[in-house]
């Protein structure tokens, strides 16, 4: 008898570092987070993960950050309209992604180590059903990263800052929602602040 083998999805990473990181006061991708820039952290994080490609969006101080990037490993684009929201990035990022691939959204504000982001990705990647939503939840709360199966895909193109963005996806779609429960509590990480980062910074590199 003849055993059909399963085709397991094949995810894209999106990395959002566009905005201009006004309450940070420095550029959010070019903070110190270890031995290494937050946005190189970020890809590396990725890369180790299962993740078959992954797309940096920039924005604000893009050439800067541009030159900081380590990896050749990585296609990165410019949003020139990233002042009109976030939503602008995302919808950039997806119009490079491959479009069979589910999507993976993060943001270089929500530092991720390599084995969260490999456990929800093989969570989301072995999970039978073909229409979901993954991420994790942490101390009752849900977190990031997220991946869309890529069915959502013409739902995500079209968001925009009035309809909440993704907000309103994962609303609409609640019965999609597959939650990877998880204690590690960096699933819940972001850092908006000068003290949020050096408290986090702290915390994580114990």
């Amino acid at each position: 008898m003849l055993v059909q083998k399963i085709k397991l999805p094949k995810i894209s990473a999106i990395i959002i570092a566009a905005g201009k990181s006004s309450r940070m006061k420095t550029p959010k991708p070019l903070l110190d987070w270890g031995k290494e820039k937050l946005i190189n952290f970020q890809i590396k994080s990725l890369k180790n993960s299962n993740i078959e490609e992954i797309i940096v969006v920039l924005g604000s101080n893009a050439g800067e950050i541009k030159k900081e990037i380590i990896s050749n490993e990585v296609k990165v684009v410019t949003n020139t309209d990233f002042e009109l929201g976030k939503t602008t990035s995302i919808k950039k990022g997806l119009s490079e992604v491959n479009k069979e691939n589910d999507i993976l959204l993060i943001a270089v504000d929500q530092p991720r180590n390599k084995l969260l982001i490999k456990q929800i990705s093989n969570f989301h990647t072995n999970h039978p059903s073909n229409k979901k939503i993954a991420m994790p939840y942490s101390e009752g709360k849900s977190g990031h990263p997220i991946i869309f199966s890529n069915i959502f895909f013409n739902e995500l193109i079209k968001i925009n800052e009035e309809t909440e963005g993704i907000r309103e996806i994962i609303k609409r779609n609640h019965g999609s929602i597959i939650k990877y429960k998880t204690k590690d509590n960096s699933a819940l990480i972001d850092l908006n602040t000068p003290e949020q980062y050096e408290r986090y910074l702290s915390d994580y590199f114990k």
